[in-house]
């Protein structure tokens, strides 16, 4: 099973297996990058023929085959992701205090490279190993502006690796760590205050869409899937060539001939594109960054198809229509 998991992983392109194996470092997961990839590709081939053969006895499109092998991808890679944002966004949050705490330590009289290690706190989450192993390299004879910069290596924040570099900086020209450590500090809790000042300010828009994509657009999807079935009902009714028009009047009147399993496979598709886009431009709002509207695509999915349906049961029950 190795093997053709090895095999597997060199079938893909190079930029591929790069961002797969940056992605397991900063997510934390000791899994081999190829066993990664061999086992999402493998099982996800498996998971298509199997269904394939699935639907194909049963009479259903094989394209819904296919959309269960691009949601398991999908779901594998986007697990990735957001284990490692939640890493990095976790070290954001409490880098602060891992600054204040190691300027307190040098206060007190340690050295710096055991006020680093004192700095490593089960609290501190994945800054604590992270600090560890860079304590162990001053222990090992390593210069400490040196060694923190093993500290960003697999957390993918862009705040802690401009922090960890301005500090081996100002280490590596003699500069004053305490103070340089407290400006740090604060300058990181400033910017976060003036970040969550900003979120608060748009979070409206963010509404807005939310409401737009969940609620809105499903409503009227169904309101206009009513129309149309309303009129093909009526027209079907209609013998249209019994009915003259003036010759003078260039109108052709026709049955409206439109399927209503077409319809509804357009309006899932709406919902389901519009609630990707949807959900990355909420993040982008809010977060600044799409992959962090992630995390809501699948809750604008389950809303919005689930507002769709219930809509065309009220639209039925309030127009007293058959339904589709």
């Amino acid at each position: 099973m190795i093997g053709i998991y090895r095999y597997l992983y060199k079938l893909m392109p190079k930029f591929y297996r790069e961002w797969v194996k940056s992605y397991l470092k900063y997510a934390n997961f000791s899994i081999p990058e190829e066993k990664f990839v061999g086992f999402t590709i493998l099982y996800g081939l498996m998971l298509l023929i199997s269904f394939y053969i699935l639907f194909w006895l049963l009479n259903v499109s094989y394209i819904f085959a296919l959309a269960i092998f691009v949601v398991f991808e999908v779901f594998m890679h986007v697990t990735l992701i957001l284990v490692a944002d939640s890493r990095a966004n976790f070290a954001d949050e409490i880098l602060p205090d891992v600054l204040s705490l190691f300027s307190s330590n040098i206060r007190s009289g340690l050295t710096p490279d055991k006020a680093l290690m004192l700095t490593a706190r089960p609290e501190f989450g994945p800054l604590e190993e992270e600090i560890k192993r860079a304590a162990k390299k001053t222990l090992s004879g390593e210069s400490i502006e040196d060694a923190i910069k093993v500290i960003p290596e697999r957390i993918n924040s862009k705040t802690l690796e401009r922090t960890v570099k301005l500090l081996s900086e100002g280490m590596a020209k003699g500069g004053s760590l305490q103070n340089l450590l407290d400006g740090l500090a604060n300058d990181i809790r400033e910017s976060r205050l003036i970040k969550k000042e900003i979120s608060a300010q748009v979070m409206v828009y963010a509404i807005f869409i939310f409401f737009a994509v969940g609620i809105g657009a499903p409503v009227l999807l169904a309101t206009s899937n009513h129309l149309i079935e309303t009129m093909s009902i009526i027209s079907s009714n209609i013998n249209l060539d019994k009915v003259s028009m003036p010759a003078q009047i260039p109108i052709k009147i026709q049955n409206i001939e439109i399927d209503n399993s077409f319809l509804l496979r357009y309006s899932l598709s709406s919902l389901a594109i519009t609630s990707i886009f949807g959900g990355l431009l909420i993040g982008l709002i809010k977060d600044g960054t799409e992959r962090a509207g992630i995390k809501y695509i699948p809750i604008l999915l389950v809303l919005s198809i689930g507002i769709f349906f219930l809509s065309k049961l009220m639209i039925f029950k309030f127009f007293a229509l058959s339904p589709i």
